[in-house]
């Protein structure tokens, strides 16, 4: 490989030999990275991490970064991929028209990047719909199991031709496998027997015996199976190592929820997976810890960002103001430095027998409705637990949190009036249409991935307003957070309401334009 600057499989490969001292200071200075911190608690170098390789006489670096510094790549040695056929790529689902416009900014560019839409917006329907247009095979990169199985539902929808393998621990279903020669069950044992009139009784043993001594073929031939999209679980990819060739067959990659690739660890899945086409999806693209730039540097920048909600004037918020006076729940703990110690807080909070009998109040008079459908939402899986122990046995409730079986999550979510989920699930591809009103029932600065849970029906489609119910502590780190929380559902133009705790109604608050910072067209998306 004589060429200066190559694209291969482990990144944009640049000769050391072709950089000036400026130029390497430049990508030392670039990627070498570190999240931001609190100042009190970094130790300078502690937690700086490199997202480039090197080999003695190469450095290899992000791709979309690179070619931004250094010019488009002399040689590419990636792989085209494989074609899909027309009958494999067919897709099968009519974009709406900004979907259409957001699908032709992708496929119109020569760039790679992200595409980065509110939730309910059909961010998995547009990629699928890039990947059949594209037509070559495909990866997906997801980050939880059940994501792995909305993809497959989607396409099955979409795309129901399309063979999809997965990989995920063992399991390596890329490109082609061989399924060897396997022994039949009992029942198609029995049918052979009896089509070269052997007898059939008797165990799988015996049966197997009788059709060797009669010299009669039984077992299953070897099948090979060609997969058109493999779906990985990220944690795979960036535990296991893999042989140089083993995605050539692979011309495009998804990653979703593309956010997460800024960390440590997941940014090594970018190391692992370099097609000739990379598509990241996000709502939420910006991360607090200033690491969003790693995952662009490989993948690029934004293609499509809809940094606007659509204002929604139907939607109505309900602030409540607790007004308990327990000193345990007054109470805010700091450490040796006098600062506030948010974690501890918040366990004092929802601890509050009071405040969660007023929330458990709120869940039987939303569920008095037989259209409304409830999500309770709280950071502490032991604090849903707490509420729904003061639900009455009359209303239904479900669990949509980590470690449940994705059967039993999703039937619950189907069938419960009530469902009780942690904001960690309920942050991302939570798709349950039927939701139609929220309880933050314990405190958070960005609700907006959240709140969005209850509006992926359609405003024209709606048969309900769609209702926050937001709790209001009056602590001064936790009002300062409902201030940021009420900032947004002006910018949304959403109807706010002030209640006192225990009434139904209250104050309803109008929106002024010197009170926020009012964003044309809509409300601000930003990171939860």
């Amino acid at each position: 490989m004589n060429n200066n600057k190559v694209l291969t499989h482990k990144g944009y490969s640049i000769r050391k030999s072709f950089l000036s001292e400026k130029n390497l200071k430049m990508i030392m200075d670039s990627c070498n990275v570190e999240p931001k911190t609190d100042d009190r608690f970094k130790i300078k170098g502690e937690i700086g991490f490199k997202i480039y390789k090197e080999s003695p006489e190469r450095y290899y670096l992000p791709r979309e970064w690179a070619i931004t510094k250094f010019g488009e790549p002399e040689v590419n040695l990636l792989s085209e991929g494989s074609d899909l056929s027309d009958d494999h790529s067919l897709f099968k689902g009519t974009p709406y028209d900004y979907q259409k416009d957001i699908i032709n900014t992708y496929l119109q560019s020569k760039k790679n990047g992200l595409i980065c839409v509110p939730c309910g917006k059909g961010k998995t329907f547009m990629a699928l719909n890039i990947a059949s247009q594209i037509k070559k095979k495909f990866l997906i990169v997801v980050d939880k199991e059940f994501l792995m199985n909305q993809w497959k539902n989607e396409i099955s929808s979409v795309m129901p031709n399309l063979k999809v393998g997965i990989l995920q621990a063992d399991v390596r279903q890329v490109g082609s496998e061989t399924i060897p020669a396997n022994e039949p069950s009992l029942s198609e044992l029995k049918k052979i027997a009896k089509e070269n009139k052997i007898k059939v009784s008797g165990s799988k043993e015996e049966i197997i015996n009788r059709l060797k001594e009669a010299n009669v073929s039984y077992l299953n031939p070897p099948v090979t199976i060609e997969y058109d999209c493999t779906i990985c679980m990220i944690q795979t990819l960036c535990i296991q190592t893999f042989p140089e060739n083993f995605f050539k067959d692979y011309g495009f990659t998804i990653f979703d929820e593309c956010h997460h690739l800024g960390a440590q660890h997941f940014c090594k899945a970018l190391f692992k997976i370099q097609t000739n086409k990379l598509l990241g999806l996000s709502a939420t693209p910006v991360r607090a810890d200033g690491l969003t730039k790693v995952f662009e540097m490989f993948l690029g920048k934004p293609l499509f960002w809809e940094k606007v909600r659509e204002p929604d004037p139907t939607v109505i918020v309900k602030g409540i103001n607790i007004t308990c006076q327990d000193p345990d729940y007054l109470k805010i703990p700091y450490d040796y430095k006098r600062d506030v110690i948010i974690p501890r807080l918040i366990t004092y909070i929802v601890e509050c027998k009071e405040r969660n009998q007023e929330i458990a109040r709120w869940i039987c008079s939303l569920a008095e409705d037989v259209n409304r459908k409830i999500l309770v939402l709280s950071a502490r899986i032991a604090h849903l637990n707490e509420i729904e122990k003061l639900l009455p046995k009359t209303i239904s409730t479900s669990y949509y949190i980590g470690g449940m079986k994705e059967e039993v999550r999703e039937s619950g979510a189907i069938e419960a009036k009530v469902l009780l989920a942690s904001y960690s699930m309920a942050s991302e591809a939570m798709n349950i249409k039927s939701l139609n009103s929220v309880i933050l029932a314990s405190p958070r600065t960005n609700v907006e991935q959240s709140t969005g849970r209850i509006l992926r029906t359609r405003i024209s489609e709606r048969v309900i307003q769609p209702m926050i119910i937001d709790i209001i502590d009056p602590h001064d780190p936790l009002m300062n957070q409902w201030r940021s929380r009420k900032n947004y559902y002006k910018k949304c133009e959403y109807s706010i309401e002030i209640v006192q705790q225990g009434n139904n109604d209250g104050i309803k608050e109008t929106s002024k334009k010197s009170e926020i910072e009012v964003s044309e067209g809509g409300c601000l998306f930003t990171d939860d």
